[in-house]
C-alpha cells in the first residue's frame, strides 16, 4: 500500500511540475545594493517567463555609473532599450549600445552604455526543464516499486 502511494506521488510530481523559465535579478543602482557589487540576498531572483537572457546595463553619465539588471523580455518592451540593445546577444557578451543617432549616422555604437548578456545559471542562467531530469527518476521509482512489491 505504501509503495503504491509513493509511486502515485512520484508520477504526479514529475508530470505536474515543469520549470523552464530563466530567473534574473531585477534592480537599479539607485536602489542600494544593486551597484557593481550586487547584494544578492536583497534582490532575489525573479521569474522572467519567456526571456532567454539576463541583462546587466552599465551606463556612464559624467562621473556617475548607473547599473540596471533586468530580464531581456522586459527591456525589449521599452523603446529606449529596444533601439539601443545590440542585435548580437550571447552568453558572456558585453557590447556597447547601438547609437541610433539621427544627427550622427556615422557613429554606430555608444561606448558610454554597455549591455552584458548571460544565461548560464539562476541570477544569470538558463534553466533546463525539470521534466527532462525527472523522467529518469520516475522510471527508477517505478522500477524500484515493482521490485519491492515482489520482495514483500
Amino acid at each position: 500500500m505504501k509503495t503504491n502511494i509513493l509511486l502515485l506521488i512520484t508520477i504526479i510530481l514529475s508530470l505536474c511540475y515543469e520549470g523552464s523559465a530563466i530567473m534574473c535579478h531585477r534592480c537599479f543602482s539607485a536602489m542600494g545594493g544593486c551597484g557593481d557589487d550586487l547584494v544578492w540576498w536583497m534582490f532575489p531572483w525573479k521569474d522572467c517567463g519567456d526571456s532567454q537572457f539576463c541583462v546587466k546595463i552599465t551606463e556612464q553619465v559624467g562621473s556617475e555609473t548607473y547599473i540596471t539588471r533586468e530580464c531581456e523580455n522586459v527591456l525589449m518592451k521599452s523603446t529606449r532599450h529596444r533601439l539601443r540593445m545590440p542585435n548580437l546577444r550571447r552568453h558572456g557578451y558585453c557590447l556597447p549600445a547601438r547609437n541610433n543617432d539621427f544627427w550622427n549616422p556615422g557613429s554606430l555604437t555608444n561606448p558610454k552604455i554597455k549591455y552584458c548578456f548571460c544565461n548560464d545559471w539562476n541570477g544569470c542562467n538558463s534553466a533546463n526543464k525539470i521534466t527532462q531530469k525527472a523522467l529518469p527518476m520516475t522510471i527508477l521509482c517505478i522500477a524500484l516499486t515493482f521490485i519491492f512489491k515482489r520482495l514483500l
